[in-house]
């Protein structure tokens, strides 16, 4: 129930002695006959089951359950065979729990069947009385008792019966009748027998869920039996991993209630605040009214206080496992289990004029509640609903240390409601913030490669994550807690130890709790022992992600799967790296509708970091069967996604480390030089169109044009200390590395995007020397050219780029280097073929023409050329 409490010494101090020891009795258990409306169902003493077919080491034979309405009675009648001495160990001992606040047991016949024969336990066996308070652990006391039976001379093959009945109806259920029987069972049952007897003061409403199995029903006078008979009941298994609220099992719904109306007219009512409030309550009503004007703002004071000044204790001994204490006793007292505190808080915001109403709740079965037959057994928990500017506001009381705005309040979604408001009919879907998120930083800062590492870990929790979080560190010492991050840590590296003492933040208003620690980790980097003692790795995982990811154990599925909901994780592993670092960046997306996932693995060239940021998020909390198998084959590809690893060759790092020239690569320098200078040549030389004007003299270099050749003279510069500063291009030890076919630095397309980036460049370097030479002079050759050499460098740069993508070398100024000369193309290439300035400097030739024939010759020319 999402239960928080403030006692905990004194609650483990409890359950020593009272849950382990109890209080043990003289047996006080009456022995009588069956009634006599009581249907006798004989045991049939063989089965066809075999004991591998069983899980427990004993089989069910019969399970008898018949109901009296008139006199409020239940009639159990039990019988199993034992087949192994687990099942021997467990039947040996029966056991029956009653509340003796309304309930009178009588046992009716305990015996053995042994090769056939009856062995009679009814008078001799040693009856014993014991108050167990199995639910103390939950901080709740329902005052049960249990009878206990302990058989002696029980053995293997011996069948088991025992029939006892229990008279008497909480009296708050107003003799009204409610159950539910199952008709199917994870272990086989060789006979079911199941009978209701009624009367007209008693009319019951039947449902079946998941089965077609109708009762036979018989009238006897005013009574009315409804009688289920099954035989050979095969086993129902469940797949692993279902959604708490899936329950499959053939069973029906018993009840006297027709409508969920009906149930909210049984419960409305108590509820109903009869008593005066206390001057403590009042009190305190009156200082949050005083200390926050805003309906807001006394909402969330009004929770805060229930929730965490009035501890969690329930007292549900007969009446009060349904009704709740008045408000003045729980404020009182102190203390109150979920419906008190519900009451409470309800009647708290009532008094600020804020509406307000109790809410029942099944935490298990959430929205298939309302598929029942109404009942009052349908609910296991209360909350409560307020009524904020037209909104509804949904809180758990029972949970401690929330934080955050009233409208942001983390409640789990129960996703269905029973609002106890006179004259309700019907379920409520709860609207509550799925604002829950974890995100963990990592970062990993590494001195030099192979020695230790520290480890800054960072932790935000959002929503209901901080809730937990908050609760966490409120029952336990922050000690205990660093205690325990280390040890989780030392899984993946026992060389772990704490560098500084954990930290944590806590913003209440924006409901956010972040957990600050730092380790040193000695052993991180491993010698790989399959390969040579020269290979060193450091794996990292996001292992707290993985801890919260489901793959089911049942592959094959005919059942849904459950998921944890919401669930949001965002993991980022930073590694500060003390050198350059070949990187493969990526980005994987992993997603169907119930889930969506992402990595992305970064390169960061200027300050050396990799980053790997790892998102997940559950987009609701079950998985349908027909999508079971998409959903297990991806979250397998996401399990193969998780991790990364560094690897680090030490003798290929010195042999890299170790320059020696590149020979062959000064070769492809001078051949590329010497081409590019003969393309050069040939093109100043013959390539001179016709000027495009015929002014007597053309106009001086200057305006715009004084800026195009300071970028052009800045050019040859640029690439000539590119070539000279780059240790790829003539470094003997990295071709080899990268050439080597048995070398694990292998890469082919990187040699090749080398030789093309070195000829690039040295074609680039000879053509804006052709271009300078040509601007000087003036030259009419100059409009055309220079528009191939910034068309020609941008082409240049785009495939540079694809190949960089292609090799998944991250660099983020590779979109820098594209802007620059693509902006320049949209700014230069139209003003060299549309300014008139250009057309009125650019005019001079190798040779002009002579004759009036020539003259006109070039006009036509540049007619059809489109001068």
């Amino acid at each position: 129930m999402f239960i928080r409490s403030a006692c905990r010494a004194l609650s483990l101090f409890l359950l020593l002695v009272l849950g382990f020891v109890g209080e043990l009795r003289a047996a006080k258990v009456p022995l009588s006959g069956a009634p006599a409306w009581v249907q006798q169902i004989p045991v049939k003493l063989t089965t066809q089951v075999k004991p591998k077919e069983v899980s427990a080491g004993y089989h069910t034979l019969l399970r008898d359950a018949q109901y009296d309405l008139a006199t409020q009675t239940e009639y159990q009648h039990q019988a199993y065979v034992v087949f192994s001495e687990d099942g021997l160990q467990e039947i040996s001992e029966i056991r029956v729990d009653y509340d003796p606040n309304y309930q009178q047991l009588a046992f009716h016949n305990v015996r053995i069947w042994r090769d056939g024969k009856p062995i009679d336990k009814t008078a001799g066996a040693g009856y014993k009385v014991i108050q167990r308070e199995k639910e103390l652990e939950k901080h709740i006391y329902n005052e049960k008792l249990t009878a206990v039976i302990i058989l002696e001379d029980v053995r293997l093959n011996d069948v088991l019966e025992y029939a006892f009945s229990l008279r008497g109806w909480n009296p708050i259920f107003n003799n009204k009748f409610c159950n539910t029987h199952y008709l199917q069972s994870y272990d086989p049952i060789d006979e079911l027998f199941i009978s209701i007897r009624s009367t007209p003061d008693h009319p019951l409403y039947i449902k079946s869920e998941n089965t077609q199995v109708k009762p036979t029903t018989q009238t006897a006078g005013d009574n009315k039996f409804f009688t289920w008979h099954l035989k050979n009941l095969p086993a129902f298994s469940m797949d692993s991993d279902a959604p708490s609220w899936y329950d499959p099992y053939p069973c029906v719904y018993v009840s006297e209630f027709k409508n969920w109306g009906e149930i909210v007219a049984w419960a409305q009512p108590l509820f109903d605040v009869k008593e005066p409030l206390s001057t403590a309550l009042l009190e305190e009503v009156n200082r949050i009214k005083k200390e926050h004007g805003s309906s807001e703002g006394r909402l969330a004071a009004a929770t805060r206080f229930v929730q965490d000044k009035i501890r969690y204790l329930g007292m549900e001994n007969g009446i009060s496992g349904y009704k709740p204490f008045p408000p003045a006793q729980i404020m009182k007292q102190r203390f109150g289990d979920c419906k008190d505190k519900s009451l409470l808080l309800a009647t708290m915001l009532r008094q600020m004029d804020i509406a307000a109403y109790p809410a029942l709740v099944n935490t298990n079965y959430q929205d298939q509640v309302k598929n029942w037959q109404p009942t009052f057994y349908a609910f296991n928990h209360c909350i409560v609903v307020a009524e904020l500017f037209g909104k509804q506001v949904w809180i758990d009381p029972t949970i401690s240390l929330q934080r955050g705005l009233a409208d942001s309040i983390s409640t789990p979604d129960y996703k269905e409601a029973l609002v106890l408001k006179k004259g309700n009919q019907q379920f409520t879907r709860l609207t509550v913030p799925h604002n829950s998120k974890i995100k963990i930083t990592e970062s990993y800062t590494f001195k030099d490669i192979g020695g230790p590492a520290n480890l800054l870990v960072e932790t935000e929790y959002f929503g209901y994550e901080a809730d937990m979080q908050r609760s966490r560190f409120a029952a336990n010492t922050t000690k205990q807690i660093e205690k325990d991050y280390l040890n989780y840590y030392a899984n993946q590296f026992p060389g772990i130890a704490i560098e500084r003492e954990l930290e944590f933040t806590d913003d209440e208003e924006d409901n956010k709790f972040t957990t600050l620690e730092e380790y040193t980790i000695e052993d991180l980097w491993t010698k790989d022992e399959s390969a040579d003692d020269n290979i060193l790795r450091a794996n990292f995982y996001p292992q707290v992600l993985r801890d919260r990811l489901v793959m089911p154990s049942t592959i094959i599925r005919k059942m849904p799967i459950g998921l944890n909901y919401p669930l949001h994780m965002e993991q980022t592993i930073n590694l500060h790296m003390p050198e350059d670092w070949p990187v493969n960046p990526a980005v994987n997306t992993i997603e169907n509708k119930s889930f969506f996932y992402r990595s992305h693995i970064q390169y960061h060239p200027k300050s050396n970091l990799i980053t790997i940021t790892y998102k997940y998020k559950n987009l609701r909390d079950y998985v349908p069967v027909a999508e079971a198998k998409d959903y297990i084959k991806k979250q397998k590809l996401i399990l193969n996604d998780l991790g990364y690893q560094l690897t680090n060759n030490l003798d290929a790092a010195k042999r890299i480390a170790s320059f020696s020239f590149n020979w062959l690569m000064l070769a492809v320098l001078l051949a590329a030089l010497m081409a590019g200078s003969f393309g050069a040549y040939k093109l100043y030389w013959a390539y001179d169109p016709p000027q495009l004007t015929y002014e007597p003299t053309g106009m001086p270099i200057g305006g715009w044009l004084i800026l195009v050749i300071i970028g052009l003279g800045l050019t040859p510069l640029r690439i000539i200390s590119h070539i000279i500063t780059s240790d790829s291009y003539f470094n003997l030890s990295l071709w080899q590395e990268i050439t080597n076919v048995a070398s694990i630095s292998y890469n082919p397309l990187l040699a090749f995007s080398l030789v093309f980036e070195i000829i690039g460049n040295i074609g680039t370097f000879i053509y804006s020397i052709l271009i300078i030479a040509l601007f000087i002079n003036r030259r009419t050759s100059l409009p055309r050219l220079i528009t191939f050499f910034y068309s020609g460098n941008l082409a240049f740069i785009l495939l540079d780029v694809a190949l960089v993508s292609q090799l998944h070398l991250e660099n983020n100024s590779l979109g820098a280097e594209i802007i620059s000369p693509l902006v320049a193309c949209l700014i230069w290439i139209p003003y060299f073929n549309i300014s008139e300035r250009v057309k009125e400097t650019f005019v001079n030739r190798l040779s002009a023409p002579e004759t009036e024939e020539e003259l006109q010759a070039e006009k036509e020319n540049e007619a059809i050329a489109g001068y």
